[in-house]
């Protein structure tokens, strides 16, 4: 099992730093992968990482889901971003797992795959455009190949989603009990 999680500059911190140690804890190789032309990334609270692989140095084959993080990053580079859209689709084509929180579930919904489906994001963020169900006190929404979540403060419940997907309740409920979060 293994996963890339798509970065850009001002990506939200906690939604990509936690999700990617929560992972990681329930043993999820999961690939830091910037899609700009740097491997040196600034988070959106001003915190420097360094991706681990650039874009085009990946091949998307070698991978079994995406997480994509909100952030600003979501409104300066994502949503017009053609490598995005190319991942998304890949992802999309294959009905492999497709994560997003907080402003990314935007990018879903830009490119229509959220038609008639429940799906929840950051407040302001909906749109009647995405032509999905809008699940407004939902923290996340499991649908298909797609989970989204709401904002900063869902991390915890987003990444126990994704590993349940992936690898079964019970491995969510134990990595959530190491933390202690349950």
């Amino acid at each position: 099992m293994k996963g890339l999680i798509i970065l850009a500059n001002h990506f939200e911190d906690i939604e990509a730093l936690g999700t990617i140690d929560l992972l990681r804890r329930a043993k999820i190789t999961i690939d830091l992968v910037s899609i700009v032309d740097s491997n040196e990334l600034t988070t959106q609270s001003g915190l420097k990482i360094e991706a681990e692989y650039l874009y085009q140095d990946i091949d998307l084959n070698d991978y079994d889901f995406l997480v994509i993080p909100g952030g600003k990053a979501t409104f300066e580079n994502n949503l017009s971003s053609l490598i995005v859209k190319n991942i998304v689709k890949y992802f999309n084509d294959k009905k492999q797992l497709i994560a997003c929180i907080c402003a990314a579930p935007m990018i879903l919904g830009k490119y229509g795959y959220l038609n008639n489906l429940p799906y929840t994001c950051f407040p302001t963020c909906e749109s009647e455009d995405f032509n999905g169900i809008y699940q407004q006190e939902k923290k996340v929404v499991v649908v298909n190949n797609y989970i989204t979540s709401k904002a900063a403060g869902t991390t915890f419940e987003f990444s126990y989603e994704i590993i349940k997907y992936l690898l079964g309740e019970t491995k969510a409920i134990e990595v959530l009990k190491n933390v202690y979060y349950l």
